[in-house]
């Protein structure tokens, strides 16, 4: 993962402002701005100071996966650009729950443990934490506090795909209010 994903997610996930970590690192704010435009990579120490002031401790998986986290970023990525496409950002979804199910089990829980942060839509937020919680109860693997937040259930049901139809209802989407049947979760 790209430094500049790294820093923005933790820093994104604890609602912190690039001023206020470059306080926390003693770092001068638009070197942070360089770093999250990719226009600067840091070296190992600086990234794990940034993230040490954000709350987070840097550590290695060995894998290409994306974490949760990653993936809520480029759903807010999504979000912001001008496209917008819903094809796109639900086959981010789709493209969650195919890494978590490919992955051995103490590496999904460590795809999932930290918050992600909002990604500007509460479809997509409670879609995850939908997607985090079916694949880890599988298993019967912990599911972290974040999935059971109030702001990761929708108070209205969703249809997630307009194709939807009522067959096999996966309870994890259905608690969180996303209206998904187990055909539609699989990658095409």
């Amino acid at each position: 993962m790209a430094a500049s994903n790294l820093i923005r997610e933790a820093r994104r996930a604890n609602g912190l402002s690039q001023r206020s970590v470059a306080q926390r690192a003693g770092i001068a704010q638009p070197a942070i701005a360089d770093i999250e435009r990719s226009a600067h990579d840091p070296c190992v120490a600086t990234l794990d100071r940034l993230l040490a002031a954000t709350g987070f401790t840097l550590t290695a998986l060995p894998t290409f996966s994306w974490t949760v986290s990653r993936w809520a970023d480029f759903l807010y990525q999504e979000l912001r650009g001008s496209r917008q496409s819903q094809s796109v950002l639900f086959r981010a979804i789709i493209g969650v729950s195919d890494e978590l199910r490919a992955a051995e089990p103490c590496l999904r829980v460590a795809l999932c443990v930290a918050e992600p942060a909002c990604c500007g839509d509460l479809r997509y937020d409670a879609a995850l934490a939908a997607v985090v919680e079916h694949h880890l109860t599988v298993d019967l693997l912990p599911v972290p506090p974040w999935v059971n937040k109030p702001s990761r259930f929708l108070k209205d049901p969703w249809r997630a795909t307009p194709d939807f139809q009522v067959e096999e209802l996966l309870p994890a989407f259905q608690r969180h209010g996303i209206l998904l049947s187990a055909s539609e979760l699989e990658s095409i």
